[in-house]
């Protein structure tokens, strides 16, 4: 019995024994389980709190303006519909600047310098006074500031001090700004936050006097004017499918035979319910967006339909000025479409000239220089437009490999009125003319205007007392008539040769006399 009893007991302490040595693994099982998890939660804490960096870093790079580290116009878009939103009985008013003479630090002091201007210039939108604002870089050369619930004469005050801090830039060169102020009602307006900095930029342009004032406030009246030209870029695709776009053809006269030897293509709208607009009706339009890009291109084509029908009719063809405008001396894609133009039209490249725009090429930079020395390899003629529009520096006769220069109406008109003006002009032309530089004056009005030139040298003329632009046709018709009998100098000049005329006709009649 007693064996019986120990037997039992040794039993049950080893099933004690047992299963305390299980609880001892089952507890290290479960230590090794809670430390893992540990682990694990600690390992995913910390992969969230890296992707939370990371989520954040792209949402800052995202939102962030590469250059300025401010606010770029994704952030300025979130932000202010967010306080629209929010505050829907609000007053706000938005603010856009532009830095007004960016192209010419950029052009004189180089990109980097104009870099600079861009980054002090989001240095003081980060100023104390502007704290309470959201503002942002919203382009290359446009910042936004948005005000809520602030009273003009504060925005005002921010506006002279933003003015004054960029006076402070530099003592070299001056820093200027124009702002344009848009007052938005949310109970009457759906217009998206680019259509309101669209705004901004038209009251820029309203602006009459910077130096007096240099802010305007969006008005009815341009709201009427972005809507017309909104209306108006909307229709200009359709209107290029549907050749609304006419070329017209101002004679260029020659003033040693007084015929017309070539024509300026300038282009007209044919626009439905308004007639044919004048391009001071929508090239400033087209100016400001890449539509000035088609059109060129369609109105380089329509010059060379124009010259094909002339070929294909037996008529003998007369050279066509093409304006190139701006932006396509940005890049040589322009080129190759020109190129392929001429070879789809079979056409030489002596009966195309290219009017480079002097507010372009002045003060160029190393690329555009390069573009102009590619346009005089690949053949073409060229011409430097509008000199003496602006500044129009000497060196652009001779750094580039132009043929000949037209000089502004505005340049002419400016200097056919004195005697000074009169020996500018003389002494001008004689320089172009020892440089083998064709010289055309355009703008010309009057027989006086007309004689003066031809007296000082000038080789061709252009204004409306010859002709004004005229359609393909009557500029055809024109061009059939003795135009050499319609303008004569005021003034003869016989020549040796024609001395001997006249003594051969006087000893015939003699001979008949006698």
């Amino acid at each position: 019995m007693v064996f019986i009893l120990v037997l039992i007991i040794l039993l049950l302490i080893g099933v004690i024994i047992f299963l305390c040595a299980r609880m001892r693994v089952r507890k290290f099982h479960y230590q090794y389980k809670s430390d893992k998890m540990d682990a694990m939660e600690s390992s995913y804490e910390s992969q969230i709190h890296s992707l939370r960096s990371t989520i954040k870093e792209l949402n800052e790079t995202a939102f962030t303006h590469t250059v300025t580290k401010i606010g770029n116009i994704d952030y300025f878009i979130d932000r202010c519909s967010s306080l629209f939103e929010r505050y829907p009985r609000s007053l706000f008013t938005m603010v856009g600047f532009s830095i007004s003479n960016m192209g010419k630090i950029n052009q004189i002091f180089g990109p980097s310098e104009g870099d600079k201007v861009m980054i002090y210039t989001a240095g003081i939108l980060k100023s104390s006074y502007l704290s309470s604002t959201t503002y942002a870089h919203v382009n290359s050369n446009l910042f936004g500031i948005l005000f809520k619930d602030t009273a003009e004469k504060d925005i005002l005050r921010a506006i002279d001090r933003i003015t004054q801090r960029l006076a402070e830039y530099s003592p070299t060169f001056a820093v200027t700004a124009s702002f344009g102020i848009y007052v938005i009602d949310q109970s009457r307006t759906s217009d998206s936050l680019m259509d309101i900095m669209n705004c901004t930029l038209l009251a820029q342009k309203a602006i009459q006097n910077p130096k007096h004032q240099n802010y305007a406030y969006f008005t009815e009246e341009l709201n009427r004017t972005y809507n017309e030209n909104r209306q108006m870029s909307q229709e200009m695709e359709e209107a290029l499918d549907s050749h609304k776009f006419i070329v017209y053809l101002q004679p260029m006269i020659d003033l040693h035979s007084y015929r017309i030897i070539s024509g300026e293509a300038l282009v007209r709208w044919d626009y439905p319910g308004k007639g044919i607009l004048s391009p001071y009706a929508f090239l400033p339009l087209f100016e400001n967006s890449s539509l000035i890009q088609k059109l060129d291109y369609y109105m380089w084509e329509e010059c060379c339909k124009v010259i094909r029908r002339w070929i294909d009719n037996k008529i003998t063809p007369l050279p066509i000025s093409m304006n190139i405008s701006p932006i396509h001396l940005q890049g040589t894609a322009f080129i190759d479409k020109l190129e392929q133009l001429l070879k789809s039209y079979l056409i030489s490249k002596d009966l195309i000239i290219l009017e480079l725009p002097e507010r372009g090429v002045a003060n160029a930079s190393r690329e555009v220089a390069e573009i102009i020395e590619k346009l005089k390899d690949h053949g073409f003629s060229l011409c430097i437009d509008n000199f003496g529009s602006v500044h129009s520096p000497l060196n652009l006769l001779k750094d580039y490999p132009i043929e000949r220069i037209k000089l502004d109406r505005s340049f002419l008109n400016r200097n056919s009125t004195s005697d000074e003006g009169l020996t500018i002009l003389r002494y001008l032309i004689a320089m172009a003319k020892e440089l083998n530089l064709t010289v055309i004056t355009e703008g010309v009005e009057s027989m006086e205007q007309a004689n003066f030139l031809t007296d000082i040298g000038c080789d061709i003329a252009q204004g409306y007392f010859f002709a004004k632009p005229l359609t393909v046709r009557l500029f055809d018709q024109l061009n059939k008539s003795m135009l050499r009998t319609l303008y004569r100098p005021s003034e003869y000049y016989p020549t040796f040769e024609d001395f001997e005329k006249d003594v051969d006709i006087l000893t015939q009649m003699m001979q008949r006399v006698g």
